[in-house]
């Protein structure tokens, strides 16, 4: 096994070697990438760019500090077994990026940093940890994991042109790897930390070695694409349609032995048990190694995981109903942008008319539209889904659609070069303005705002239910008011700040799905036309008119083409809080404690 595993590594070295040869533009596009995803990666730092990111790295750090206050195993599986969830491979990823702030603590004297985690209060989102524990564990904790998740998506861009050009030629692979570059969506979700860019990074490479398999009908590249494929679904769930695409890759390389061998019937083609049994059992092997709760604790959590977690999540609502093609084109608007998102319908149904041509050269075309329709065919089952959801479907349609251009350009270049052109330019711009925005996000100027002009006993309050959702620097006292979580706390008076976000404004829209109450829009209103002796002293971001958030109606198509325009957008229900929800408004108290001012959240 682990001569196979040298031999494989030797030839993905040798390959890349080789494409950096003969290619002299790989090189510039994989800088590119390496530019425009960690462009401002540091961003919300020592905060969390999600709340995903940010339970993911207490997942690694109670393990570290249950195991280092009581070296045994008892302990280890206390600490894997705490989690919001138990999720998989993402605990290892995060686990490394940890270790070198783990090993900065003990050789320092300063093992008490983790020993005194425990099992972390769910109080404000895990907000007393991370009060309590030194800012710089938080700082390079999080500068690990992302440099990391960038790693993973320049890694992506790479597989994505090796795809493109084993299915046509350098020139297909070299457009397929920038337009994944410039899909905006691709360039969000890489800089925050999580399992969404690893589990692409591991699919993508899956679909390579299965098409190589169906090519050359190399076993080994069967068997390594059956477990990578264990440790895509372990990293996310969501990546077990690449399960039914090993199988077509399967029953392709068995059609075309039988196209090309006269001697074989379909039966025989088909018949290869070693194959079958051993590259099954590969992917379970890794999807089960890929769960530490299994490890330590059986199959129990790992069947929690997906039959408590993701099956419910078609049914559980995270945002307004609405027809499900709305979410649809709500996430591909502001993932791609209208022009590419344009490209990208006509590239596929382009896609779709070349399999009418079938012959062995579409074998690819026809493993990435199955994978893309699988990956469709999924979200459509579900109440909602996010941005970061479609991710996976963003270099299969970049491949779809660099193969259809590559064919355009064949049948009439006059025309699609300059289409091609400006596809590119268009995007770039979108992408562009976009990925600069992460150098001035709202809730990052508010926090660096109250840095400056805090002092070091003033106290601030929110109105969140997780302190990942408002600006607050790290050392500052925190009145957190908020239904059962706020009750019962020792809470400021009249503390010197109060905060206001997008969220909270959102009380003041009617026929908000989620964010509803006379009394919260009262209370709202009131704080911002200078009630309670408090008056704005401070705003981050485009205020809303009249304070009042402009979202897109859920079902209507003429609002969400802004999404397509504008790329720092409102985001339903995302995770990736994009500009727009960060708009932040800091009121400082002027008078007297107003005996009125009674937060009724």
């Amino acid at each position: 096994m682990l001569g196979a595993g040298r031999q494989l590594f030797g030839r993905a070295k040798r390959q890349v070697r080789d494409d950096l040869g003969a290619d002299p533009y790989l090189l510039y596009i994989l800088v590119g990438a390496a530019l425009l995803t960690s462009f401002w990666f540091w961003h919300r730092i020592p905060n969390f760019a999600t709340r995903d990111e940010k339970s993911r790295l207490l997942d690694a750090m109670v393990p570290y500090g249950t195991t280092l206050a009581d070296p045994s195993f008892e302990s280890l599986r206390a600490g894997v077994e705490w989690s919001r969830v138990p999720f998989g491979a993402t605990l290892y990823l995060f686990g490394l990026a940890m270790l070198p702030v783990v090993l900065v603590a003990l050789l320092t004297g300063q093992s008490e940093i983790f020993t005194a985690v425990g099992f972390p209060s769910w109080e404000f989102g895990h907000y007393p940890v991370w009060h309590e524990t030194p800012r710089w564990v938080w700082t390079w904790s999080l500068v690990f994991v992302r440099l990391f998740n960038v790693a993973f998506a320049v890694g992506s861009v790479y597989l994505t042109y090796r795809l493109g050009t084993a299915m046509g030629d350098r020139t297909t692979g070299r457009l397929s790897a920038i337009l994944l570059t410039l899909t905006f969506g691709f360039l969000t979700i890489a800089h925050e930390g999580g399992e969404d860019m690893p589990a692409l990074f591991f699919s993508l490479l899956t679909l390579y070695l299965l098409y190589v398999f169906v090519k050359t009908g190399d076993d080994a590249s069967f068997f390594a694409a059956s477990a990578f494929g264990g440790v895509a679904i372990a990293f996310k769930l969501t990546a077990a349609p690449i399960v039914a695409v090993i199988a077509v890759a399967y029953l392709f390389r068995a059609d075309l032995v039988w196209a090309y061998d006269d001697e074989r019937s379909l039966p025989a083609a088909l018949f290869a048990p070693r194959l079958l049994v051993g590259g099954a059992a590969l992917g379970l092997v890794a999807i089960l190694l890929g769960f530490p709760t299994f490890l330590v604790a059986g199959f129990d959590p790992l069947i929690e995981r997906v039959f408590g977690g993701s099956m419910s999540r078609m049914s559980h609502p995270t945002g307004p109903d609405a027809p499900i093609w709305w979410w649809f084109l709500r996430g591909y608007f502001s993932a791609l942008g209208l022009p590419l998102f344009a490209a990208a319908l006509g590239g596929v149904l382009a896609s779709v008319a070349r399999l009418r041509r079938w012959r062995s050269e579409v074998y690819g075309t026809a493993l990435v539209l199955f994978t893309l329709a699988l990956y469709l065919a999924m979200f459509s089952q579900w109440h909602d889904f996010r941005v970061h959801h479609l991710l996976p479907t963003f270099p299969l349609i970049a491949l779809l659609l660099a193969r259809s251009l590559g064919e355009f350009d064949e049948w009439n270049p006059s025309i699609a070069r300059p289409a091609v052109a400006l596809l590119l330019v268009t995007t770039s711009i979108y992408a562009g303005v976009g990925t600069l925005g992460f150098a001035s996000m709202p809730r990052d100027e508010a926090t660096a705002w109250l840095n400056e002009h805090s002092e070091e006993n003033d106290t601030m309050e929110v109105y969140r239910r997780d302190f990942q959702d408002a600006a607050i620097p790290h050392g500052m006292d925190i009145n957190h008011a908020f239904g059962e979580e706020g009750e019962g706390e020792r809470l400021v008076r009249c503390p010197r700040y109060i905060q206001l976000g997008y969220r909270d404004l959102l009380y003041l829209k009617e026929g908000s799905y989620y964010r509803n109450g006379e009394a919260q829009a009262e209370y709202i209103r009131g704080l911002l036309e200078g009630e309670y002796s408090y008056e704005i002293v401070a705003e981050f971001g485009e205020r809303p008119p009249n304070f009042v958030p402009q979202r897109a109606t859920p079902g209507s198509f003429v609002d969400l083409l802004r999404y397509g325009v504008v790329p720092q957008t409102d985001q339903f229900a995302d995770e990736q809080e994009l500009a727009a929800n960060q708009y932040t408004v800091i009121l400082e108290r002027t008078g007297e404690c107003s005996a009125r001012r009674n937060p009724p959240f």
